[in-house]
């Protein structure tokens, strides 16, 4: 078993994660719409990021890094989903 990870190697390694629109989409079978939920971004964003090469626009680092934790998250649904519940239940610190 790993040693365990301090708060600042953790950010580290999140700060390393990327995906691309494109494999996000085609790995999880999502259209831009859903796509535009994860992101909190327009549905037009969405679809030029997933269009052909003349409307292609490229997504920023800042997004390709959430579409990479939802792709953690999504692959790690069944120990994660419990943790999250968890979380969202727990009250906020003071």
């Amino acid at each position: 078993m790993s040693e365990a990870k301090t708060p600042e190697q953790l950010l580290e390694i999140h700060n390393q994660m990327f995906m691309s629109p494109q494999d996000f989409s085609y790995r999880w079978g999502l259209g831009y719409e859903e796509l535009a939920k994860i992101c909190a971004i327009s549905k037009s964003t969405a679809y030029h990021w997933l269009g052909g090469q003349a409307s292609r626009r490229e997504a920023g680092l800042p997004y390709q890094r959430i579409m990479a934790v939802a792709d953690f998250l999504f692959t790690n649904a069944e120990v994660i989903n419990p943790l999250l519940e968890q979380w969202h239940n727990s009250p906020p610190p003071n």
